[in-house]
């Protein structure tokens, strides 16, 4: 057989060797590409930069915008730094938590001259699923001798607040009462601020 002949069978060999390899190459990257599970889809959320605490004045250096998961973003998250920057934080947050429209006070009744926001608990669960921000609600406790005392007369609800837990309002157990946030006069505010840390409050609608 001619020597250019057995050259050109050689090369042909090798070249279909070469294209099989290739192929194989090809066809495990196709393979690994389909088992890989997809990119999940983020989405951006405002985060504390920070702990904070309640009643502050959100600036910039405050928080900050992340991308997490769309399964972990919260009903209500910020979106956006602007949407924080500017606002009144109802309760503490530590580093890191995600923000969302139950952490801040409506701009309509952020805390005027001479007022403050003041958090309790009432220990009626179920009253509290019945509030919105803008409420006018006035708080009672019970006395020593059973009585009825009025703590605050028509305040006005400022915030609902999330639970720890991420479940809205209410906690899931009605025996562990609800977070509520009113506006209040500077006296008023101190009062309920010493009746609320001794005991959970209840609330009169109206």
């Amino acid at each position: 057989m001619p020597r250019f002949v057995i050259s050109l069978l050689r090369a042909a060999r090798w070249h279909r060797r070469a294209l099989a390899a290739i192929a194989a190459a090809i066809c495990v990257l196709s393979t690994v590409a389909a088992l890989s599970p997809p990119d999940a889809a983020t989405s951006d959320v405002v985060v504390a930069a920070s702990g904070l605490q309640a009643g502050c004045t959100l600036t910039a250096s405050d928080v900050r915008v992340i991308a997490v998961p769309l399964s972990f973003v919260p009903d209500g998250a910020l979106r956006s730094a602007s949407q924080a920057v500017g606002q009144v934080l109802v309760a503490p947050a530590s580093r890191g938590t995600q923000l969302t429209d139950r952490s801040l006070v409506s701009a309509s009744l952020s805390p005027g001259a001479g007022q403050l926001l003041v958090p309790f608990r009432i220990a009626d669960a179920g009253v509290a699923a019945l509030l919105h921000v803008g409420d006018h609600v006035t708080v009672v406790t019970s006395g020593s001798d059973g009585a009825v005392l009025t703590l605050a007369k028509r305040v006005r609800v400022a915030a609902l607040p999330q639970s720890a837990g991420g479940g809205g309002l209410l906690s899931g157990n009605s025996d562990a009462g609800a977070l509520v946030v009113v506006v209040a006069d500077e006296t008023t505010a101190r009062s309920l601020a010493a009746w609320a840390s001794s005991g959970k409050l209840g609330i009169a609608l109206g």
